[in-house]
């Protein structure tokens, strides 16, 4: 029972006829899931005992508000070179289905790493070996697929398991060789605090260095380590943004970063670029952001407007639904 599950694929953006365009969720019996809280229960001694970087990796973090945090770092630092007249180059990275490319092979490796009960291991590698599932679609059901790579996103122990491997990197990016590559956005006499040089949420990454050739060695080892973990970097979806000071004012210009000999692509000047669900731009106005959440606002009140309801029941829609929608952008 526990070797099988069924995956229903939801649908992100794009076009329907791309299964790149869908998340896949696992789904499993209840004991299965009780049972995977319970050995995650076993293993929270990593984040309280400091093996897992909870300062750079904020993604699945309980009480943490990592999302704000780190688009408060971004806007702050952007700001710091604008008015600062001081070199930033940022770096958005993404890799191709993540939870989807990680290797059982890869979770055995870092599981003793970070010092896991061999029984635990045990627990966890006989989960994923030998593991089937059928693709659920609306007319009908694939035959048993197995699995040898994917962190099921069902598993309450699946976003640890993630961020174990993942952490991986961070830790090798911790000594003060790789730190003083990063980005300082505070004052010389702030001494304690560090420069910044990796967010990470999840699996949505960004670099911060003070300039190209910076950025270009943090870009390099993360090349190895994907190389390593058999990771697949999606080079497409990357973009870099940079501010460099020309004479007495500061600019925005257009780095030229390497993935494999790839350039890739550059925020161009005047335009912004999302990360996390903000806009940022070279003079952090929000002017983007305000024009998504009007033109979002218009297209709600117009489509409900536009309903064969109740004028009550388009006030109930407005309250329940519209609001809510706004919400995540204020």
């Amino acid at each position: 029972m526990c070797k099988r599950a069924c995956t229903i694929l939801v649908h992100k953006k794009g076009n329907h006829d791309d299964p790149a365009n869908f998340r896949p969720i696992t789904l499993q019996s209840v004991p299965v899931n009780i049972f995977t809280s319970f050995l995650l229960n076993t293993i929270l001694f990593l984040k309280q005992n400091g093996f897992v970087e909870q300062g750079i990796q904020k993604g699945f973090t309980h009480g943490v508000s990592g999302v704000l945090q780190h688009r408060s770092i971004m806007g702050h630092v952007i700001t710091k070179a604008f008015l600062k007249q001081r070199s930033v180059v940022i770096t958005l990275l993404d890799l191709k289905n993540a939870f989807g490319e990680v290797h059982h092979s890869l979770i055995n490796s870092v599981l003793p790493y970070h010092h896991i009960p061999q029984t635990v291991q045990l627990l966890i590698a006989n989960l994923y070996t030998g593991f089937h599932s059928s693709i659920i679609f609306y007319y009908f059901t694939t035959p048993a697929i197995p699995f040898q790579s994917e962190v099921l996103q069902s598993y309450s122990l699946s976003p640890l398991l993630f961020n174990l491997c993942f952490n991986t990197f961070i830790q090798f990016i911790k000594p003060e060789k790789y730190t003083h590559l990063g980005f300082s956005p505070y004052d010389a006499s702030d001494c304690l605090f560090h420069p910044i040089q990796w967010f990470q949420f999840a699996d949505d990454a960004a670099v911060l260095t003070s300039n190209e050739r910076k950025n270009q060695l943090i870009l390099n080892c993360f090349t190895r380590w994907c190389q390593w973990a058999y990771m697949q970097i999606h080079v497409e979806k990357y973009i870099t943004f940079g501010i460099k000071k020309f004479s007495t004012r500061s600019l925005q210009f257009q780095p030229k970063p390497l993935i494999n000999s790839k350039s890739l692509p550059t925020v161009k000047n005047g335009e912004p670029f999302k990360y996390l669900g903000r806009f940022f731009n070279f003079e952090m106005n929000d002017k983007d952001h305000k024009d998504l959440l009007l033109s979002s606002l218009h297209d709600m009140l117009q489509t409900d407007d536009s309903l064969h309801i109740h004028p009550k029941n388009k006030l109930l829609l407005y309250h329940r639904y519209i609001i809510s929608k706004l919400s995540w952008h204020l």
